[in-house]
């Protein structure tokens, strides 16, 4: 599932996904760009379909997406424009859901249930979902909304299940609670993260342990006394105050996002922006960033060679020699893919003609 989810960066890098799309799978449907720039596709292989959903792009209108954080009732109706859309995301009355992929959602919706309803009729009823980042929430989203649609809505036959890469999460304790008794215990959904990626630990919560902030502190800094003095500076993050700021911040972004896409009318907020990391988390291994000098000429320098010393693998001690990786260079696409293949399939990842891609570095 990993490797349809790079057919959207490779799109845009190479201007095909071919080389990356696994053997079998024939691409059926492409969606236009709905709302918030969300944009989904179809495969096939034989009796087996996989809704893939593209993650965050660069224009900002997808960003808000992300940021438009505060939570919203799991079940209720979102309007835009003179449209309703009557969801329910769980069962729980105490439960709730980031109000942005609830609207995504909202956007999506009526093409995906045309695309589904129009798969059964070629006889098709199993459906992956999958996506990674944003795409990855909108699955674990897409799962839940599904499974509480009224009977009549789509065949009693169909089959769903979920891999989501690299998504933050989605609900509260009460939403958590209820999707990972119908949907984790059950092995219909399951969740692969980097534990090097800071996205999955998103969005951040006041009422976390200690633990979710030292990890959080520990993936933006190398060092601890930044980490340290960053935290003594910013302690609002992880204090009943960011509950207020996160819905000041989301009541300006669904301002933003009415201009962009026509007026929305969503749910009151709840009071809850506490949120919970849903079950059969999967971790990968930590990507591989390469050894890269800051400065190549130094292997031309017979005096400077004299003075680093070298490893036995050839590499500098110094690692100040060497360019540090971008902060988000283990949420890439690719390199989940890499490191789902060095983790539990070690032999394809040995036979890839590229680790890493250069445009990541």
């Amino acid at each position: 599932m990993i490797a349809l989810c790079n057919s959207f960066s490779f799109t845009e890098l190479f201007g095909t996904d071919t080389t990356i799309i696994p053997e079998g799978y024939i691409k059926t449907y492409t969606s236009d760009v709905l709302g918030m720039d969300n944009l989904f596709q179809i495969y096939r292989k034989k009796d087996v379909a996989v809704i893939n959903l593209r993650g965050s792009t660069a224009k900002k209108i997808s960003w808000m997406e992300n940021i438009y954080s505060a939570m919203i009732p799991a079940k209720g109706t979102i309007k835009i424009q003179e449209d309703k859309f009557k969801y329910t995301f769980a069962k729980d009355n105490h439960a709730a859901v980031h109000a942005g992929y609830a609207l995504a959602m909202a956007f999506l919706e009526k093409d995906l249930l045309v695309n589904i309803k129009n798969l059964n009729e070629e006889g098709i009823f199993n459906f992956l979902i999958t996506g990674h980042s944003q795409g990855g929430a909108l699955a674990n989203m897409l799962l839940a909304y599904i499974n509480n649609l009224p009977e009549n809505k789509l065949s009693s036959k169909n089959s769903f299940k979920c891999y989501a890469f690299a998504a933050p999460m989605i609900g509260n304790k009460a939403f958590t609670d209820e999707y990972n008794e119908r949907f984790c215990k059950t092995n219909i959904s399951f969740n692969f993260v980097n534990p090097a990626d800071l996205v999955p630990l998103l969005p951040m919560s006041y009422k976390e342990s200690s633990s979710f902030s030292q990890g959080v502190m520990s993936l933006l800094f190398d060092d601890a006394s930044l980490a340290e003095k960053f935290k003594d500076g910013a302690f609002l993050l992880f204090d009943k105050n960011l509950a207020n700021t996160v819905r000041r911040l989301s009541t300006s972004v669904a301002k933003q996002i009415s201009n962009e896409v026509g007026t929305v009318t969503m749910p009151p907020f709840v009071e809850d922006i506490n949120y919970y990391k849903l079950g059969n988390r999967i971790e990968i291994f930590k990507a591989v960033y390469p050894k890269i000098l800051k400065d190549s000429t130094i292997l031309q320098n017979d005096s400077l060679m004299a003075i680093y010393p070298r490893a036995s693998n050839g590499h500098f001690v110094n690692k100040e020699l060497y360019k540090k990786e971008p902060m988000v260079y283990q949420h890439k696409t690719y390199n989940y893919y890499t490191s789902f293949l060095l983790k539990f399939l070690p032999e394809e990842y040995e036979l890839l003609d590229r680790k890493y891609l250069k445009e990541n570095l």
